[in-house]
């Protein structure tokens, strides 16, 4: 069986296991028009199953080509068991930009579940191990939190600090991120600051470090704190789990001489909640300072170094504040050109090319973006030096040559163009040259002259 194919779409099966489950219509209507004109470039992933194919990689490449109306895509065939094919479908979704967090989050369980470490997992795709446990922190939302996820009616900041909540406060948590008068119906412009949402939680939410969403969410500090028991410290203090939606996914323990009481009077600017989850005070809420370094009011006037390493991190806070608000901005103008301004433009130009007429320029565009070989200049010529009444050989060959890789799609091509050509007419001899139909014909014996004497 060869590798690469060109196979039917009709025997291409998509799995139902594809992590995948949303697909917008705008991109896949700009993917169908991309089909349209240069043809599916990039070969689909597949398996053999039966009589027909499994789909691994390439949902979105598969339904384009289905809508442009190709009967056949390039194809990759690769014999995978099940478990090895689910996760090439889980990584090569994972590698697309416009993926659903959801579905990250149900990609990244599937994978940590069928035995890829944490590390492993963060390495392979170039994310942090505080990405993956936020994105899995995802599968532990109610459906209702869930749905409204989906339908970007709650943005993804919300929903991160709603799913460490306990399942049977999430509702309730819920009700914290909209106005009163539209908590039945929420829509994304009635949202409460997600700061009342951050303020309910710090109030009613409590960690349990032995619970088991602690070690399902923290488990290193599930670990450090049995270890700190172990070792019998005096007091531990562990960051509650609203940090966790910091890039520092699993926050470690506080040591009491790390740490002071930041409650009432002693509020300072660095006050983050935590429980006192060993040693006397146990289960304790209450608001800590940890800023030893910066905190004058807890921990004393900073030394000159203490004072410029702040500096340096909040100049790095703000540059890092500056690129994400461009990273939106651009994010912004992308959506806006795709949903909007795209059209917009396309109409634009169809009202002014009313008139185009074949011309040097045209032609030679057209070729620049079919991208034509050395065959093309051996069979047609400089496009500069071709008269106006070969533009359309042109154009024709150069879309010969895309299709020719494969001896059926150039056949294929050919009766959809018009022309004429057989399968007799692309054989070959016994010795590997055309047969006679399309060689040359033999030019007759000519008589030899003869000289006579005058």
């Amino acid at each position: 069986m060869r590798e690469f194919q060109q196979l039917t779409t009709d025997v291409i099966h998509e799995s139902p296991t594809n992590p995948r489950r949303s697909f917008t219509e705008a991109g896949l209507d700009d993917l169908t028009a991309s089909v349209r004109r240069h043809g599916v470039l990039q070969p689909l992933l597949v398996r053999p199953n039966g009589d027909g194919y499994v789909l691994i990689a390439g949902a979105r490449r598969l339904r384009a080509a289905k809508l442009a109306g190709c009967t056949t895509v390039p194809a990759r065939v690769l014999e995978l068991d099940d478990a090895a094919a689910d996760e090439a479908t889980i990584i090569e979704n994972l590698h697309r930009e416009d993926i659903h967090p959801l579905d990250e989050g149900l990609s990244f369980q599937r994978l940590v579940a069928g035995g890829r470490p944490i590390d492993e997992v963060a390495a392979a795709l170039g994310k942090s191990k505080g990405y993956i446990y936020q994105r899995i922190s995802l599968m532990r939302l109610v459906p209702k939190v869930q749905d409204l996820l989906a339908r970007d009616v709650l943005p993804l900041i919300y929903a991160l600090k709603i799913a460490v909540v306990p399942a049977e406060q999430q509702e309730e948590a819920l009700v914290q991120c909209f106005r009163p008068l539209f908590r039945d119906e929420p829509t994304r412009d009635q949202l409460e600051p997600v700061a009342q949402l951050t303020a309910w939680i710090e109030k009613t939410v409590r960690l349990n470090p032995r619970s088991e969403d602690t070690h399902v969410l923290l488990p290193a500090l599930a670990e450090q704190v049995v270890s700190a028991e172990q070792e019998r410290d005096a007091s531990v203090v562990a960051l509650s789990t609203l940090h966790f939606h910091t890039d520092k996914a699993d926050p470690k323990p506080i040591l009491a001489k790390s740490w002071k009481p930041a409650d009432g009077k002693d509020r300072c600017a660095h006050a983050r909640p935590g429980v006192i989850v060993l040693g006397e005070g146990q289960g304790t809420f209450l608001q800590v300072c940890i800023a030893k370094k910066t905190c004058e009011k807890h921990w004393g006037r900073p030394t000159r170094e203490q004072v410029a390493r702040q500096q340096e991190d909040t100049e790095a806070v703000e540059a890092r504040q500056r690129q994400e608000t461009a990273w939106a901005k651009q994010r912004e103008e992308r959506e806006q050109w795709r949903n909007d301004l795209r059209a917009r433009a396309i109409r634009l130009i169809a009202e002014r090319t009313a008139t185009v007429t074949w011309s040097p320029m045209l032609l030679r565009l057209l070729l620049e973006d079919v991208q034509p070989d050395e065959l093309f200049l051996e069979v047609i010529g400089k496009a500069e030096r071709l008269p106006v009444k070969r533009y359309a050989q042109a154009v024709a060959v150069a879309l010969a040559l895309r299709h020719s890789w494969e001896r059926d799609d150039l056949l294929h091509f050919s009766k959809r163009l018009g022309v004429k050509v057989t399968s007799k007419d692309l054989a070959v001899t016994s010795t590997g040259t055309a047969t006679d139909a399309d060689a040359a014909p033999a030019s007759p014996p000519q008589p030899r002259k003869t000289r006579t004497r005058a």
